[in-house]
């Protein structure tokens, strides 16, 4: 059954905390591996076993690297998680990344995923970026080409505007958006209430507010004895029921305290 602290993608129950694997997974730049891939594996593992059902990762993470390092992760819990991934934006230098919306370089990273990641469907596959020189309605069109072959389960789109979502969903059936969204950024607030409208679920990359806090503000998460990062959590929680945040840690401890924003009043 739903609750306030989960949301329903197709026939998945996913808690709205879940883990972003970004910077986690790779090493500075996000290019390479981990210098601690041990330890990575480790921390998604205890997120899995403390209720953590949703992991996002992509292709441009390392590249390639974070997939690889998700799948070791997942594999004891491969039917308890869903794996979301994405495809259309190609690291090819630490800090750099470049948009190829393509149909015919979509299906190279799809089939990339699928076989770094050792599935035959991918639960939720997200164009990563719209790619300015392709419309978004040829790159949308090729993801619904890829889910009748029953390669991709559930579509999303990242980083979009309303505009772009819109295109989206007139071309195939959208059921997540991923864009930046935090207590000091709200941007895209306007995506926010349109995927709300939807019906589909908001994934809140960045969720974790850093820099420009409110003095009140703090004052409410010191009294409250709560870190700023469960203050951030917290408040994307109270915010709106279709958002499921991503935070991302390379600490255990890190970890269980994002979780235990779940227990925790914000009070703004």
């Amino acid at each position: 059954m739903t609750t306030k602290y989960t949301f329903k993608l197709g026939d998945s129950e996913i808690n709205r905390i879940g883990f972003g694997t970004m910077r986690a997974t790779t090493g500075a730049g996000i290019w390479g591996d981990t210098p601690n891939r041990k330890n990575a594996i480790a921390v998604i593992r205890k997120a899995i076993e403390n209720g953590v059902n949703f992991i996002d990762t992509a292709d441009a993470y390392g590249p390639y690297t974070s997939e690889l390092l998700v799948q070791e992760a997942v594999a004891p819990f491969k039917n308890e998680v869903v794996v979301a991934t994405k495809g259309g934006f190609i690291k090819y230098q630490p800090g750099a990344v470049i948009p190829n919306g393509h149909p015919y370089y979509l299906r190279t990273a799809l089939e990339g995923s699928l076989k770094r990641l050792q599935k035959e469907t991918i639960d939720l596959y997200f164009l990563h970026k719209v790619d300015p020189n392709i419309p978004i309605e040829e790159s949308i069109g090729a993801l619904a080409q890829f889910q009748q072959e029953g390669k991709i389960k559930h579509i999303g789109v990242s980083n979009v505007t309303v505009a772009q979502l819109e295109r989206a969903q007139s071309t195939a059936q959208i059921d997540a958006v991923q864009n930046a969204f935090n207590y000091n950024d709200r941007r895209f607030g306007d995506v926010v209430k349109k995927s709300g409208e939807l019906d589909m679920a908001f994934i809140a990359h960045t969720p974790v507010s850093r820099n420009n806090w409110e003095d009140s503000t703090l004052t409410i998460a010191g009294k409250s004895n709560m870190t700023t990062s469960q203050l951030s959590l917290r408040w994307l929680l109270d915010y709106a029921p279709h958002i499921i945040s991503i935070p991302g840690t390379s600490s255990k401890d890190h970890l269980m305290e994002n979780l235990r924003s779940y227990q925790l009043e914000s009070g703004i």
